[in-house]
């Protein structure tokens, strides 16, 4: 289909998130809409189940601004699919996104595919930023339910690194919960944690304990859950934020030796995190724009401008 002025149009249904967001035919992200999906009071996550149906009753109301807006001048439409570019990746909650995304398509005439959610990250947290595509990326993935690192070549991304057991947002998410921040927690403690940062307690609790393949966040969760009647929230909170910001540095440089990567890229929810961020500033590594690192579709609206303009 020839349009003169075309639109992209990406969809992303996450575990925590519902988004949509549209691209122009520079590749500029020229619309970006998103809303968290509800979680309880107190409540540490949703099930599939629950997750699919909020998303079933959000999307009307994302999608039909950008429709209507957009109308006559939409050429292609992409939904993430899959959590990761693998085989036998797969989450019921992809399904919402996968089936509105054909039935528009379809509907309008336009071109449809498909992408990973891990991809659509990629695309999205290093949108306005210096990566060089062309050039091997070691990409961060830091988000609820996600702590990897990718290789990313070409087309060719590689789990070169991950947790062996939580993520730091699941670590973030159920120390926030005790301490009665709403969930997700992470932008509640790291916030608590700058204010600590101030005055740059010790810390008590040992690091991270890490193999050049994985690291395991369980022990630091347990030593931080058991002291909560010992340590005020913010120092809680900074101590928790010191401890991940560490082990991810000690991390991401062995992974720049070994692999011969000078590109870092940091993307997913917990990259948004300003203690993060200063941490790793002296390290150079690329954190993609706020709203672009967080759970949304600009990565899957550049796929599609992408895969139909090249």
């Amino acid at each position: 289909m020839l349009i003169n002025d075309p639109v992209y149009i990406g969809i992303d249904t996450s575990n925590y998130t519902t988004s949509a967001a549209a691209a122009d035919k520079d590749g500029n992200v020229i619309a970006s809409v998103r809303k968290l999906l509800d979680v309880k009071q107190g409540e540490k996550g949703l099930r599939q189940s629950d997750a699919l149906f909020q998303h079933w009753k959000t999307l009307p109301d994302l999608l039909e601004p950008l429709l209507k807006e957009y109308r006559g001048r939409i050429a292609a439409v992409c939904a993430a699919s899959r959590p990761r570019p693998a085989e036998g990746s797969y989450m019921p909650v992809f399904t919402a996104g996968t089936n509105i995304g054909r039935t528009i398509a379809a509907a309008l005439g336009a071109e449809y595919m498909e992408t990973s959610h891990q991809e659509a990250h990629f695309y999205a947290a290093s949108y306005g930023t210096d990566i060089d595509h062309t050039k091997p990326v070691l990409m961060a993935h830091l988000s609820g339910g996600t702590l990897e690192f990718i290789h990313k070549n070409g087309t060719d991304y590689s789990i070169v690194f991950k947790t062996d057991d939580i993520s730091y947002g699941q670590l973030l998410d159920r120390l926030g919960t005790d301490l009665g921040y709403p969930f997700p927690a992470g932008k509640y403690i790291d916030e608590a944690a700058l204010r600590m940062a101030l005055k740059a307690p010790k810390c008590p609790f040992k690091c991270v304990f890490m193999t050049e393949s994985g690291l395991n966040l369980s022990g630091l969760e347990t030593s931080l859950r058991m002291a909560e009647k010992t340590f005020g929230v913010d120092e809680l909170s900074y101590f928790a934020m010191l401890r991940i910001s560490e082990s991810f540095v000690k991390a991401a440089e062995l992974l720049k030796e070994k692999y011969s990567v000078s590109q870092v890229l940091v993307s997913g929810g917990v990259a948004c995190s300003e203690f993060l961020r200063e941490y790793c500033r002296p390290y150079g590594y690329i954190f993609g724009q706020k709203q672009f690192c967080a759970d949304n579709a600009a990565g899957e609206a550049l796929i599609a401008w992408h895969n139909t303009c090249r």
